[in-house]
């Protein structure tokens, strides 16, 4: 069973709360569990797992992503907007044997 998506905001939400929870603990913080009731503990695990994976899956396309946001806001909004004109350009292209790109 595949688990259910959770947003970036549910991610970052639990990202914050381990935030909070650690810094009582450095403050001396001694019952933790009453900072987040019983019922919603599976919930943070889960999200904090999912916070997990969308860093490494992020880690793992860092060049890509920062080359994207290389690229000047406007230009980048440009290329959203016709992102299907790009995506069939480049199926056309690939779908060419090497050296036929120029022909019709």
């Amino acid at each position: 069973m595949t688990a259910p998506k959770i947003s970036l905001a549910q991610q970052l939400e639990a990202v914050e709360f381990a935030l909070r929870r650690q810094q009582s603990l450095l403050n001396g913080g001694k019952n933790i569990r009453e900072l987040r009731p019983e019922s919603v503990a599976r919930f943070d695990a889960d999200r904090l797992d999912a916070a997990v994976k969308t860093l490494r899956w992020m880690q793992s396309h860092e060049a890509e992503i920062r080359k994207l946001l290389e690229i000047p806001a406007e230009r980048r909004a440009l290329l959203w907007k016709h992102m299907g004109d790009v995506a069939e350009l480049l199926d056309g292209k690939a779908e060419k044997p090497a050296g036929e790109e120029g022909q019709s």
